[in-house]
């Protein structure tokens, strides 16, 4: 007999027919995104608002016979098929049989085969399954709903989680309300015309502690109404505690809930670019894209407050850790995401988020910002498809502006400031013969410009309220504290400086401040990053195998 069992085994395990049957099955029951799912809840609902429907009526004796019939014959059966096909597709006894043909003996094996349906069996929803399926108990077939609305399977869920909580409140419960009652029975019996046994003393105490109160049984001793006091204010206390304990089970499904159906309408649209991260950058390349309105922004944002912020902005946003492989794995279903940008300011997060994408889904099109430019190799061993380096794109046109405007105007360049804005802007004009003249109020950043071979640096005495003696020219504003920015823009101007004010920003906020301080042009370092990103969406960019 065993030989037979374990030659079926085999030979179930490498059935094809087989496999794709159960396959079937497992995605129409269990799949919520298989497409035909919606379709069998569907029917499975009905069937279980006709037949609590059918129990209704049946007691008002106005049903035609047959109805009735269909109902104990006809959708009985349905239901008990489908509890066998759950129980079928709860485990693989075959694949456990073939894996463990030599590992144990055969009565180990057939237990823990045993075991693993009887655990499915004895499980709650398996229990109202297996219930619901009998006529007189019909009523508990609403209870199976559970199975086919998704959200209402998600709570149920929710709910489990906190099984320990709610297991403790039972104990509680049961020990409060037989303390209560046999106190009750103990004070009133034989006083209490109301009350004629222990278990009408239970059931005073636990109408009580659940703050129902029905009224048919109410104290008349004086000790009695003390009790009765006690009970309410714990019923109080325990009914605050399950609100909690429930309060915090459903805040954590919802959010799964919002994501879950955020993912939907994904699906739903056409030409997603996923945008990971909703900060300046983020923020700048969506408003772009909204505009443009060939591709639509769907934010994942792990910060409760950014995705906030994003869902005010009226974008889709998924409120979760964008380096889930099992996310990606769904947005990708459908095939409609154009790319992914990845845009946080931590370069390790940039780059797992590029792996994750580039392992679940090896075509996809990943573009990400790099925040250090020595790690380049190790962004390109990620595959990534574009790079963009804020500080690079703005030196990069802030030099061939500058550049242009010095050879063309025969203008002098003055920057405020050698920092991490303008050094290398100020070195590559340099390289390219164009002497620049800077002033710095930093010792530190003084001696460095000095130490790059810069001849023209002069230090400003932070104490005096004046400032360089400026007529003509361009003047580059690229201190690392943007108010000082804007006061050397307006300090120029009120003392008739007439020329271009150049300044080159990376918070946006200040840039409306600029403007009013006479700034002429900004080099915005979001603005120009956000137009790269773009661009290489429009472009297709796409990494060169080699």
């Amino acid at each position: 007999m065993h030989d037979f069992i374990v030659k079926l085994s085999h030979k179930i395990d490498g059935s094809v027919r087989y496999q794709k049957i159960k396959s079937f099955f497992r995605s129409l029951l269990e799949d919520v995104t298989y497409p035909y799912k919606k379709y069998f809840d569907a029917f499975m609902i009905m069937l279980i608002v006709l037949s609590i429907s059918i129990l209704i009526l049946s007691k008002t004796d106005k049903i035609p016979e047959w109805l009735v019939e269909f109902d104990l014959y006809f959708v009985t059966s349905i239901f008990a098929a489908e509890y066998l096909l759950r129980l079928w597709i709860s485990h693989d006894i075959h694949k456990y049989l073939v894996s463990s043909a030599s590992d144990s003996s055969s009565s180990e094996r057939y237990w823990a085969v045993f075991k693993s349906k009887l655990r499915y069996m004895m499980s709650l929803p398996a229990l109202i399954d297996l219930i619901a399926i009998f006529p007189k108990f019909r009523i508990l077939r609403l209870l199976k709903l559970y199975h086919y609305m998704h959200g209402a399977s998600s709570l149920f869920n929710a709910l489990l989680k906190k099984r320990f909580e709610f297991v403790f409140l039972g104990y509680m419960l049961l020990g409060v309300t037989f303390t209560f009652g046999s106190i009750f029975y103990l004070l009133e019996f034989g006083i209490n015309t109301s009350l004629d046994s222990y278990l009408d003393a239970i059931y005073w105490a636990l109408v009580t502690i659940s703050t129902v109160g029905y009224g048919d049984i109410a104290p008349v001793t004086e000790l009695g109404k003390v009790v009765s006091m006690f009970g309410i204010i714990f019923g109080i206390a325990m009914i605050s505690f399950v609100t909690s304990v429930m309060v915090s089970a459903f805040s954590e499904r919802f959010d799964e809930l919002r994501n879950q159906d955020s993912i939907n309408h994904v699906h739903k649209i056409q030409n997603v670019v996923i945008i990971d991260g909703y900060g300046h950058l983020g923020t700048t390349i969506a408003k772009k894209l909204k505009i443009h309105k060939m591709y639509e922004p769907v934010i994942i944002e792990n910060d409760e407050k950014k995705a906030t912020k994003a869902q005010q902005d009226g974008y889709q946003v998924i409120h979760a850790d964008g380096s889930s492989a099992k996310m990606v794995k769904t947005l990708y279903e459908r095939g409609n995401i154009v790319a992914m940008l990845t845009l946080s300011s931590s370069d390790i997060n940039n780059i797992y988020f590029i792996l994750n994408a580039k392992s679940v889904e090896s075509q996809s099109i990943v573009y990400a910002r790099m925040n250090q430019v020595e790690l380049r190799p190790q962004y390109e061993a990620t595959k990534v498809d574009g790079l963009v380096e804020p500080y690079d794109v703005i030196d990069t046109r802030a030099f061939h502006y500058l550049k242009k405007h010095s050879e063309e105007e025969k203008k002098n360049i003055s920057f405020f400031g050698y920092t991490h804005k303008s050094s290398h802007i100020c070195k590559m004009l340099k390289e390219e013969g164009i002497e620049v003249t800077i002033y710095e109020i930093g010792n530190e950043s003084y001696e460095a410009a000095k130490d790059d071979g810069f001849t023209n640096v002069i230090l400003i005495d932070k104490n005096n309220s004046e400032t360089p003696d400026i007529n003509d020219g361009i003047a580059v504003c690229a201190m690392n504290d943007e108010a000082l920015n804007v006061y050397y823009s307006i300090t120029l101007r009120a003392n008739g400086f007439k020329d271009e004010i150049v300044a080159l920003s990376d918070t946006k906020e200040d840039n409306r401040k600029f403007l009013l301080a006479g700034v002429s042009k900004i080099f915005d370092m979001y603005d120009e990053s956000a137009s790269q990103f773009v661009e290489m969406i429009e472009n297709k960019v796409k990494r060169v195998e080699r």
